[in-house]
């Protein structure tokens, strides 16, 4: 009984490791070629974890001859465009200047409930608010509202909302993120005068975020926030 809890403890590391190596998007959408992977490694390892008699070795050298492939497929695609829409298929616009195409999706086998399922999903009601709508080679459908129909950027309005970038972690359940300070070109001695001046300790800290404006923004274990302009914008350095 303990053999078989290490073998199958090592092979569900082993299947992360591999399903890592197949590389980030598998882990939210599909490529066909990149499923079909996925699912010959599980079948493979799930071999040796279910029989004993069966050596790890025979499941650990197909599944690496699977990479092997799945890395020469994934040259291909990123050579050759021809390549890449044979192997993992194109876009089609299932919407175009808001008529739906009715023959793609006949060609596709969907459904109106199909595509109007996707077009909320993409956060629009009405399909008459549509002005296009695209499936993705993954299968996921983009739609894309008419122009009058969608919000006004700062740039038509006439607003300068100047630099955005990612906010960074400073502190994490308690934890202060050494990484992210690095980033941020700050320190823990100037964290820990910030959070003095509310008399709190970084222990005491869920969560600490600070924004490309130079906000920091605390939540404390206890529940109660505080927004602090903890940096001059001007300073920002990521």
């Amino acid at each position: 009984m303990f053999t078989i809890l290490i073998r199958a403890f090592l092979l569900y590391v082993l299947m992360i490791l591999f399903i890592r190596a197949l590389g980030k998007r598998q882990l939210g959408q599909f490529q066909p070629y990149e499923l079909a992977m996925a699912l010959i490694i599980a079948e493979l390892l799930a071999t040796p974890m279910a029989n004993v008699s069966t050596p790890l070795l025979h499941g650990l050298i197909p599944v690496l001859a699977v990479l092997a492939i799945h890395g020469i497929i994934a040259l291909i695609c990123l050579k050759s465009d021809k390549a890449r829409a044979l192997i993992s298929g194109k876009p089609s616009v299932l919407i175009a200047k808001g008529v739906i195409n009715d023959k793609e999706l006949t060609r596709l086998c969907l459904t109106l409930s199909d595509l109007l399922e996707g077009v909320r999903e993409s956060g629009i009601l009405n399909p008459g608010e549509v002005e296009c709508a695209i499936m993705e080679a993954n299968g996921k459908i983009t739609a894309f509202p008419r122009s009058a129909y969608r919000s006004p950027n700062v740039e038509e309005m006439g607003i300068d909302a100047g630099y955005e970038g990612v906010p960074l972690a400073l502190i994490m359940d308690g934890r202060v993120q050494e990484n992210n300070l690095t980033v941020a070109h700050l320190t823990k001695e100037w964290l820990r005068g910030i959070l003095s001046e509310y008399s709190l300790s970084e222990k005491a800290v869920y969560l600490a975020v600070i924004s490309t404006k130079g906000v920091l923004s605390v939540q404390e274990k206890s529940g109660n926030t505080h927004t602090i302009q903890a940096v001059n914008p001007e300073e920002v350095k990521w």
